[in-house]
């Protein structure tokens, strides 16, 4: 009976929620929220986005938690970045193991268990600020394909970088796409460098 009262809760809660959705939607008290969502995640009917966020996939509204929304709302500024933006481009077939985000030093920044989280300054979201498209569709923006390749390549250099001249599907990229790698190549410091060093 309590067991299924409690599911009712579950049903009445977004697909991802923060702990405070318990105290200010519900009114418990917090060490209550604590001691139900302990419940809940050895029952398998929420799932945390890990370390300090306090953020929770609701397994009963969804299977299939939208882990990005949950991360924007601990880390709004966060943008998508790295190896995802290539694959979600198509331009790869790698599937990087954690999703790549960049968020704001002047952010609160917290550990989560599904992405790599980089901390950049002021500076790197000024110069990528050409470069940054807004999510369509997905909870987070994105840097542009060839920004994040300009980026990638700036801060490990190909191959160190996860993947080489030969991995990417040069035939797909856009005037377009050539155009935002030299826009990304001034931008972060690259000078002229050729997009295809092959």
């Amino acid at each position: 009976m309590l067991e299924s009262l409690y599911r009712d809760v579950l049903l009445r809660l977004p697909w991802v929620f923060h702990i405070a959705d318990l105290t200010l939607r519900l009114g418990w008290k917090p060490r209550f929220a604590r001691e139900q969502l302990y419940r809940w995640k050895r029952q398998g009917l929420v799932r945390g986005l890990g370390g300090q966020s306090e953020v929770y996939a609701n397994l009963v509204v969804s299977t299939y938690p939208d882990w990005e929304m949950g991360l924007r709302m601990v880390m709004p500024t966060a943008v998508v970045s790295g190896l995802e933006v290539l694959r979600r481009a198509g331009w790869i077939t790698q599937i990087p193991y954690l999703v790549t985000v960049s968020v704001s030093a002047a952010d609160r920044v917290c550990s989560v268990n599904r992405f790599e989280v980089n901390v950049e300054g002021p500076e790197w979201f000024d110069a990528v600020a050409g470069g940054i498209r807004s999510g369509e569709g997905v909870a987070l923006p994105s840097l542009a394909p060839a920004w994040a390749l300009a980026d990638l390549v700036r801060r490990e250099g190909w191959c160190e970088c996860g993947i080489g001249p030969d991995d990417i599907y040069w035939d797909l990229l856009t005037i377009s796409d050539e155009r935002d790698w030299e826009d990304a190549s001034v931008a972060l410091g690259l000078g002229r460098l050729p997009m295809n060093p092959g």
